[in-house]
């Protein structure tokens, strides 16, 4: 039903948008507009540690269209009309977001990066003197990008590939590390094939929940944890972040990363 709404319903305006995008050959198989996070089928970000496609079955918000409709008649169907223009526009308004995040792209910036700086920069609002801590930074594209905009940006590392003052190399878990911090960021790190819960092949000192309870320590009150995976979902639930001491508030950003199964998730530390 998202194929449907973004595809055939909305305004005139946004259908417009829509059928540039799928005709670009190269977006719109990166940019996927019917699998996104739209607020109709998601009103609150519960299920990111399943692949989209997964979510959107489990979700219930098709099947209970299709028996609202079995039953409901004209009444059913214009409830139906009504969500597939909202999922239209808002797809619309993800389009909108696009060109920025482009413009971002190449140099030392990946997408995953780009969407997770997009993404602080939702949260926090300009980023200079902002503290910050990236965990896995790698290459280092998104740690010197964010010391380039004036944030007092930290890295930690197992495995560094860079040398850079401001990069430690060490276990996140265990490193003693200057927090508290206003924002923990992560590019494909925490996935669920890395710190699974319970599968035979996880690392123990990966499991999330010794990871949520880091993450608790070394984030401010109120500081953000971003995390941006490209192949897993997030190894764990929204009920698990909860009981770890944080909220999930919604980020809707237009997102590449979902037909390969990778997820994003915002949580803020209560």
């Amino acid at each position: 039903m998202t194929e449907l709404a973004v595809h055939e319903a909305g305004s005139a305006a946004a259908r417009t948008q829509l059928t540039a995008h799928h005709a670009d050959p190269k977006w719109s198989k990166w940019l996927p507009l019917h699998l996104q996070e739209y607020t109709a089928v998601f009103p609150e970000d519960v299920r990111f540690h399943q692949p989209l496609p997964q979510a959107l079955i489990d979700s219930g918000w098709a099947e209970t269209h299709l028996r609202a409709l079995q039953s409901g008649g004209v009444q059913a169907a214009r409830a139906l009309v009504t969500e597939l223009d909202a999922i239209a526009e808002e797809a619309a308004s993800l389009l909108s977001r696009l060109p920025a995040m482009k413009a971002r792209l190449g140099g030392s910036l990946h997408i995953l990066q780009v969407q997770a700086l997009t993404r602080a920069e939702a949260l926090l609002g300009p980023l200079q003197g902002r503290k910050i801590l990236e965990v896995g930074p790698q290459e280092g594209g998104l740690l010197l990008e964010l010391i380039k905009l004036g944030a007092d940006a930290l890295g930690i590392d197992l495995g560094p590939q860079i040398e850079h003052p401001r990069l430690i190399q060490g276990d996140f878990l265990h490193t003693a590390l200057p927090g508290p911090f206003e924002l923990i960021v992560a590019t494909a790190v925490f996935e669920s094939s890395s710190c699974a819960r319970g599968e035979p092949d996880s690392d123990a000192k990966n499991n999330s929940p010794a990871v949520l309870r880091r993450f608790h320590e070394l984030t401010a009150p109120g500081g953000f944890v971003v995390l941006e995976n490209v192949m897993f979902p997030i190894p764990f639930s929204r009920e698990e972040a909860k009981a770890a001491g944080f909220e999930v508030p919604l980020s809707r950003l237009p997102a590449i990363n979902l037909r390969t199964g990778g997820r994003s998730c915002v949580l803020r530390r209560i």
